[in-house]
């Protein structure tokens, strides 16, 4: 009667026992990972049939989510094993973008069966060993194999059994199983201390998978359970209703930009499901229903909440029918809704209904659409009174004004009713507010409130902790891949996926800035911020004239669903309020001030890089700065003048905190200024991206370690001025300070009398300074500015609006001044703020010396 405990599968040479866990060839045992043999038997017991990734993962790790990348060196180690690669044999074949499938034909051994090939196998190996043993004394033995074994076996003819040779033979296996266990251990011992490296370099998704692959030798690591909470997070997913698939895709791209495919990482209700620490894009997949995109990370969480809730990262997601979702829209869920962006408007609250917002910006192909549907001649879609510089339009005259170059009803920029080629699927611009509004009539939708727009666009989280994007902190970095800031022009609405926002909507950050339907100060609002900006402009909001139109404007509409009532917060904003304040007198100045001498000492410079290019030399420099500390600083020597180079002393904006490094600020702002002659000094401050803070939560204002910090800061620029005086390729005669944005470090040419021109770009006094500690306040500090000083400032200004806070500043500052306004938003186009720069710089510190 057969032994229905015992079960083999035989293929090839190979004997797999899963009881037993081993795999013989030939008789000898084969080293696997026990991951490996795992694999090896799912793959046995489903031969010829197509294993799916998803599949094959869940069963491997049901527990856990981890990389596709580990599952794919498991399979290459097992070839391996199996030695694909020495014998041309093929097991696994290997079907793309699907799985694997086992291609060896498998025999399955079960009961009597199986215990007789255990012993025929057994004697095999005594053979072969007694052959060697032969061959060793006498040089000759008769060749013997398991085949022959088994043929006398079959053929009925007992064999005798040397079990001292048995005996052997089994300590040799015993050891070479041991020897291998022993090098596996090593390797995992030696594998912790990389662990906890990857993790204090925050490399976390890399720490993980290498801790999985340790825990399979070492399950019980102490430093591996330690680190486990730092390297992972609590996944939970809740959908209504339940049974929805849950895909998730790394935010790790390769040397080319290419990210991993997504993986299954269950379905739904999931419930702290383990995975690697970082960001992810999660897709949520229902037959019937919408598919639902959004990113998930821990890291805003961490930052929020307390600390034993730090890995958490809950769901909970509503799916609705795919036939009620209308083309190219998410669905967003209605309730209270208040404003939470620093730059937010209001602090009341507004009840929104259920709403579907779209997917993507209007593109030029949809716009075109409008065009040629009469859109510009039929009066239905044009459903608001037209009123310019205060003065109510008539039809015919509106109509004037929204024309294409070649004098046709389009956007500014297309010729002949027609956008550039190639352009089709990027957003639409050059359109004023009431364009805008009449397409979204025409679509039978509206433009978004304020409040829609927000909630749609990111997690409803207040930015306290920094500044939040779509999907987070500004400060998660890789945002070059999630959003279309700092660029040169626009890019196709779909593109950035690792950015959308937490209900699915793509370029809600960055690409275009978008018109809403509020109004505010005799203009429309706008949000978002566009290509020209930089990230921290997606938590401000503007005000443009309803006539305004730029390449740098866009929009998207909402459709709000039947059973909502009220105006969805469509509120009108007013004008902020004008301060006015008072400049401080010399005698408190000078009591201030005292806080920012600093003693002269040894500066230990060494220039630790040169990078060249055909415009200039870039130079990278330490130096001993504030607090003991090392300083890094970055100079730029153009090549088209001649030393001693007069120079530009460059203060970036807030976005060196969070996710620009200097060079990358430098080269997007000023190089057209290096280009025309002038080196370009910029000093990394603690805090910014390259000498991060120990923590993230940003200073009060109010208090003494705000004004410690600023003193620091302070001195490290001016220890960079030392710097520049030992060096005799700089004209230190003529150093120019040049400010963008940054508001907290106005106050240095008040303290430092070295520089001969001062230039502010974007700068303002919000009302938050009010309250700041006296020693570290620019209101005080501003009339203190004996250099000339130029301001360049946008009339819209949407961070930094001109009349409530670029005024005031430019009221306090003594003469000689000069007020420069620009028609336009927070950053100035280069066209516009290089010729005017570069002219004040000529008048303040002379011409530059040409090379040529």
């Amino acid at each position: 009667m057969d032994n229905p405990s015992k079960q083999l599968y035989e293929f090839g040479s190979f004997l797999l026992d899963p009881v037993e866990r081993r795999l013989l060839r030939d008789g000898k045992r084969v080293s696997l990972t026990p991951k490996g043999f795992d694999m090896l038997l799912v793959f046995v017991r489903r031969s010829g049939r197509l294993v799916e990734k998803e599949a094959l993962m869940k069963e491997l790790w049901p527990d856990s989510f981890v990389e596709e990348g580990n599952l794919a060196f498991n399979v290459s180690t097992l070839r391996k094993a199996l030695g694909e690669e020495q014998n041309g044999q093929r097991y696994i074949e290997t079907v793309p973008k699907r799985g694997y499938r086992f291609v060896a034909r498998v025999k399955e051994l079960t009961g009597e069966a199986a215990a007789q090939m255990e012993v025929s196998l057994l004697r095999a190996q005594s053979l072969a060993q007694e052959k060697d043993e032969k061959e060793k004394t006498n040089g000759s033995a008769e060749q013997i194999s398991a085949a022959q074994v088994l043929a006398e076996k079959s053929r009925g003819r007992p064999g005798w059994v040397p079990w001292a040779v048995v005996v052997t033979l089994v300590l040799v296996v015993v050891a070479t199983a041991l020897f291998r266990h022993r090098a596996n251990l090593k390797w995992a011992r030696e594998s912790v201390a990389r662990v906890e490296a990857l993790a204090q370099g925050h490399r976390y998704f890399q720490a993980y998978d290498l801790a999985m692959g340790v825990r399979e030798f070492l399950p019980d690591d102490p430093t591996v359970a330690r680190l486990a909470p730092e390297i992972s997070d609590a996944l939970s997913v809740l959908t209504e209703p339940a049974d929805a698939r849950v895909y998730l895709t790394r935010f790790s791209p390769d040397a080319s930009g290419k990210f991993p495919q997504r993986q299954l990482a269950g379905t739904t209700p999931i419930n702290n499901l383990p995975i690697a620490r970082g960001p992810y894009l999660m897709d949520i997949e229902k037959d019937g229903y919408a598919p639902v995109r959004r990113t998930i990370s821990s890291e805003l969480n961490r930052a929020v909440n307390p600390i034993g809730q730090r890995s958490l990262i809950p769901v909970k997601q509503k799916l609705v029918e795919a036939s009620k979702v209308p083309d190219r829209t998410v669905f967003v869920p209605g309730g209270a809704y208040e404003l939470v962006s620093y730059g937010r408007l209001t602090e009341a609250k507004a009840q929104l209904g259920d709403y579907f917002i779209d997917k993507f910006e209007v593109t030029n192909r949809e716009y075109k659409e409008f065009i040629s549907a009469g859109g510009y001649l039929k009066k239905e879609y044009w459903k608001y009174p037209f009123i310019k510089d205060g003065k109510r339009l008539t039809w015919e005259e509106a109509m004037g004004a929204f024309t294409d170059r070649t004098g046709l009803p389009g956007p500014r920029s297309w010729v002949s009713q027609d956008f550039p080629k190639g352009k089709g699927d990027y957003p639409a611009t050059d359109v004023s507010w009431y364009e805008a509004a009449a397409y979204a009539a025409f679509r039978g939708k509206q433009l978004p409130t304020v409040f829609q727009w927000e909630k749609a666009s990111r997690i409803g989280t207040p930015s306290k902790f920094g500044w939040v994007l779509p999907w987070g902190l500004e400060s998660e970095g890789g945002i070059e891949l999630r959003a279309n800031f700092e660029r040169t022009g626009t890019a196709p609405v779909d593109r950035f996926g690792f950015g959308v926002s937490p209900y699915g909507a793509y370029n809600m950050a960055g690409n275009v800035a978008e018109w809403g339907l509020n109004e505010k100060a005799g203009g429309f609002v706008t949000a978002g911020g566009s290509w020209a900006d930089p990230p921290y402009m997606f938590g401000a909001y503007g005000a443009f004239p309803g006539f305004y139109s730029s390449d740098r404007l866009g929009f998207r509409c909402v459709l709000n669903t039947s059973h909502a009532t009220g105006d969805q917060g469509a509120m009108r904003f007013p004008a902020e309020e004008v301060p006015a304040y008072a400049a401080s007198s010399e005698a408190n100045f000078q009591t201030w001030v005292s806080h920012y001498r600093y003693d002269k000492m040894p500066l230990d410079a060494k220039i630790v890089e040169v990078v060249e290019t055909d415009e200039w030399r870039r130079e990278k420099i330490t130096y001993a700065g504030a607090k003991g500390q090392p300083t890094i600083a970055y100079l730029y020597l153009p090549k088209n003048s001649k030393p001693p180079f007069q120079l530009i002393h460059f203060i970036p904006g807030v976005s060196a905190f969070r996710s620009l490094t200097v060079p990358q600020y430098v080269e997007w702002l000023l190089s057209p200024h290096v280009k025309a002659g002038r080196a370009v000094f910029a000093v990394v401050l603690e805090g910014y991206v390259e000498r991060k803070w120990p923590s993230d939560i940003p200073f009060d204002y109010s208090s003494v370690r705000y004004r410690d910090q600023v003193v620091s800061w302070v001195t490290d620029i001016r220890l960079g001025l030392d710097y520049l005086e030992t060096r005799d390729d700089i004209e230190t005669r003529k150093i120019a300070f040049y400010d963008v944005s940054l508001t907290n470090l106005a106050l240095v040419p008040a303290v430092e009398p070295r520089y001969r021109s001062v230039v502010f770009v974007g700068i303002g006094l919000p009302k938050l300074w009010v309250n700041a500690i006296p020693e570290a306040n620019p209101i005080n500090f501003a009339p203190h500015i004996h250099a000339p000083k130029l301001m360049l400032h946008g009339r819209f200004d949407e961070s930094n609006p001109l009349k409530s806070e670029a005024e005031p500043l430019y009221n306090l500052l003594r003469e000689p001044k000069r007020l420069e306004v620009f028609n336009g938003g927070h950053v100035p186009p280069l066209e516009v703020s290089v010729p005017i720069v570069n002219a004040w710089l000529d008048t303040t510190l002379g011409p530059v010396l040409r090379r040529y």
